[in-house]
């Protein structure tokens, strides 16, 4: 279940292409299943345009993960610091990444398909 969302100035979310987008989700998404121990389909990463205007940072992102004992402090600074360094040398940017455990009896998921 982790869910990587990336609030990312709009300066920037102007340049980015599918292709570009694919490739650093591919890349970001095998780091989340090898650090956090998850499962590719389980992995989301969602890209939110924004309007940045105070800050050196240009991208935001918060990681939120159901907890578990393998996702130790360690994993989740390795997973976090990989992720930065992909998107720093894409974007040439300030990046500023997050961690949130969520315990899992405190949330319901479910997914709709038609």
């Amino acid at each position: 279940m982790p869910s990587l969302i990336l609030h990312i100035d709009e300066i920037i979310e102007n340049t980015l292409k599918n292709s570009v987008v694919k490739a650093i989700e591919k890349n970001m998404i095998k780091i989340i299943e090898e650090e956090l121990e998850a499962e590719k389909n389980n992995c989301q990463i969602i890209w939110v345009r924004s309007k940045i205007l105070s800050s050196n940072y240009k991208i935001f992102g918060e990681l939120k993960f159901r907890e578990k004992t393998t996702r130790n402090i360690k994993r989740r600074k390795d997973c976090l610091k990989q992720i930065s360094e992909i998107l720093q040398k894409k974007f040439n940017v300030f990046v500023r990444l997050r961690a949130f455990s969520i315990k899992e009896e405190t949330i319901t998921a479910l997914d709709f398909e038609n």
